[in-house]
């Protein structure tokens, strides 16, 4: 495989969902990663979705990092067929090697693990503790009532409008990398711009 240009992190569900439109928009993520020269970084399971992107990025030849807790290799979830599977001692040290891995975090559908993992990075982001994009895949508006309750909680003054803006949505896989590559871009640039020190 040629030089990755980076590691996108996904959480998503460990079910498949109600609709075969959720698994589909996964096969089209990861498509869209590998295609790009991204890496995947997840949760190292072999169901749900998490399991068809992985796979998925697998089937296209790209390179996939698991990282999973010793208690669900035992019960027989973990992905055996990845480019590298870690397994750790606890969910803390799993969310935290894969933040460390990763340029970037995606949630796809999924459900309260989901939604733990993916809210912990952005409030991370929230506090600057990383400046690495943080996205909603939208599928078939899954996420539309969850994104409503984060605008009222804008208007309920609990989070700042450019707290807000860190939180990228979008409906497409090819639309979120996009933005997800110029945030970076713009990022390192600031990063490297000598003019304001």
């Amino acid at each position: 495989m040629s030089h990755l240009k980076g590691q996108i992190c996904v959480f998503t569900g460990s079910r498949v969902g109600a609709r075969a439109d959720y698994s589909d928009a996964a096969r089209e993520l990861a498509r869209v990663l590998v295609q790009r020269g991204y890496g995947l970084v997840y949760g190292g399971g072999n169901v749900g979705l998490m399991g068809v992107v992985a796979d998925t990025v697998l089937g296209h030849r790209g390179q996939v990092i698991g990282v999973i807790p010793e208690a669900f290799v035992e019960k027989e979830v973990a992905h055996r067929g990845l480019s590298d599977l870690r397994i750790v001692k606890s969910m803390h040290e799993r969310k935290a090697v894969m933040a460390d891995l990763a340029d970037g975090f995606i949630a796809m559908p999924g459900g309260i693990g989901t939604m733990e993992e993916f809210f912990e990075v952005l409030s991370w982001a929230q506090l600057g503790l990383h400046g690495k994009p943080c996205g909603l895949l939208n599928v078939d508006g899954y996420y539309q009532r969850l994104i409503e309750f984060l605008d009222h909680v804008v208007e309920q003054d609990f989070l700042k409008p450019k707290h807000r803006a860190l939180l990228m949505v979008e409906q497409q896989p090819s639309k979120l990398l996009d933005r997800f590559e110029e945030f970076i871009a713009t990022h390192a640039a600031r990063r490297f711009d000598r003019s304001k020190t």
